[in-house]
């Protein structure tokens, strides 16, 4: 046995050499083959070793820079020019640029250092092959003491640090440098523009109109109820509505186009708009600090959002207040996904018990009302019960038909009357025959919702609310409620 299990161990010893030295020459082959796509993608020659290849290109103060115009890729050119309180447009002074923006375009073009990387004449296809075909990135700088240049920013370079090609005018030299310079000037004349905040909060918000292309709907608040006001009747899904009011306090703009009335807007999708939406703020007060302090009243307003074309399905062209800003759907994207379908409450008894005045109850057997007081708690000491935050506390007084009736009883069965809420959708168009099985007729403030409940099949019921048939529900959830 022993010399069959020697020449086992020596054969494995083989492979085990084998199979290294094909994964070196695999290694080696990958290595090779890197470099020469490498060297494919270069347009120029790697430059041969020295100590310092860097070179100062331009070595001004950022106050020595007079006036510089831009050419961003994919966007019209534009001019500024030092004014009194910094750099602006010569023929619109009055039109507002971001400045600090400003002071780092103003730092790129007055102090610039760069690696040379070897001469045009070097390079295979001249200028176009490093991206300076004349429909590249590029801006004339001009300074105070007379002299202007252009600088000429093209392709990526493939360089181990990332960089990009550069050329000055009036220089047959190839140089790279950092592609955040071409970042901080590539910009069109919107990004310079500041975005103004959208201000409002959803805490003032008593309604919304939404204007769709298939559709339309409205929502208001009553009170502390929100309702779907058009084109049906219908309590509004709480949690749908909480999600709403986070998000509109989320909104802001990402950047400023232009003036719609200089616009054509059919570039934009904004001549026939996929939506709009138009907010309605109740009027507020304004309360100043300090020595100074003072109350102003601010009347009620309303703000309207035109949503047009999508921008690479990362956000949309939007029309606001006479403007044309790009809004991403991160920010403002619920502003495109509001639908009538998700506000139609699967539970539509959104009235809690401290909220609700009466309740009206008719069924085969009879017909009962319900009245709902509130009554302040008093402690054993006979003080006014207050909440944590120092708020009076009350207590519900229930009446059927004007005795006394059992509360912890009717809360129990009251909050099962809340909870329940459809299990699926009705077909559309569907009209529900006869009378209904069991009707809740529900009163608060500003609000009134009429609950009736009607054969659907034989494990379920339609559910209709307002007159409006929706959901249905199963006929064991409605028979739990003892009302």
């Amino acid at each position: 046995m022993q010399p069959v299990r020697k020449k086992q161990h020596k054969s494995a010893a083989k492979r085990g050499m084998l199979v290294a030295v094909l994964a070196v020459l695999v290694v080696l082959a990958g290595v090779l083959m890197w470099l020469n796509l490498k060297d494919k993608n270069s347009a120029l020659p790697p430059p041969e070793p020295s100590e310092n290849q860097e070179v100062t290109l331009i070595g001004k103060a950022p106050q020595d820079l007079s006036a510089f115009e831009l050419f961003p890729t994919g966007h019209a050119s534009y001019r500024l020019v030092r004014g009194e309180s910094g750099f602006q447009l010569p023929d619109k002074p009055d039109f507002a640029l971001d400045q600090e923006m400003l002071a780092v375009m103003a730092q790129d073009l007055t102090t610039i250092s760069a690696e040379l990387a070897g001469e045009l004449s070097q390079v295979p296809g001249g200028e176009a092959a490093l991206g300076m075909d004349g429909k590249h990135f590029r801006v004339r700088a001009e300074y105070t003491d007379g002299t202007s240049l252009t600088l000429s920013f093209g392709n990526a370079a493939y360089t181990e640090i990332p960089s990009d090609y550069f050329m000055l005018s009036g220089d047959q030299a190839v140089y790279t440098l950092s592609p955040q310079i071409k970042s901080n000037l590539n910009l069109p004349l919107g990004a310079l523009h500041p975005i103004p905040r959208i201000d409002f909060s959803a805490d003032l918000l008593d309604a919304l109109e939404v204007e769709d292309e298939k559709s339309a709907f409205s929502l208001e608040r009553n009170n502390h109820f929100w309702q779907v006001a058009q084109p049906v009747r219908y309590p509004a899904d709480p949690g749908q509505i909480a999600v709403m009011m986070s998000a509109i306090n989320g909104m802001r703009f990402a950047v400023y186009v232009g003036e719609a009335d200089e616009l054509p807007l059919s570039d934009y999708g904004l001549d026939a708009p996929k939506r709009q939406l138009t907010f309605h703020l109740a009027k507020s007060v304004i309360i100043t600090q300090g020595e100074n302090a003072a109350a102003h009243e601010v009347a009620a307003q309303r703000f309207q959002f035109a949503i047009g074309d999508d921008i690479d399905r990362i956000g949309f062209y939007c029309l606001h207040q006479g403007s044309v800003y790009q809004a991403s759907y991160a920010s403002m994207g619920f502003l495109t996904t509001l639908s009538l379908d998700r506000m139609l409450a699967r539970k539509p008894v959104i009235i809690p018990i401290n909220q609700l005045h009466s309740l009206r109850v008719e069924d085969a057997q009879a017909k009962r009302s319900y009245q709902v007081e509130l009554v302040e708690r008093i402690e054993k000491n006979n003080a006014l019960a207050l909440d944590e935050e120092g708020r009076q506390l009350y207590d519900p007084v229930i009446t059927r038909d004007g005795q006394e009736s059992n509360q912890e009883a009717f809360i129990q069965e009251y909050l099962k009357l809340m909870d329940l809420g459809g299990q699926g959708k009705l077909p559309e168009g569907f009209e529900p025959e006869g009378a209904p099985l069991v009707r809740y007729v529900l009163d608060a403030e500003e609000i009134l919702i009429d609950l009736a409940f009607y054969p659907f099949d034989a494990l379920h019921l339609a559910m209709v609310v307002n007159g409006h048939a929706v959901y249905y529900v199963t006929r064991q959830a409605l028979a739990e409620i003892s009302l």
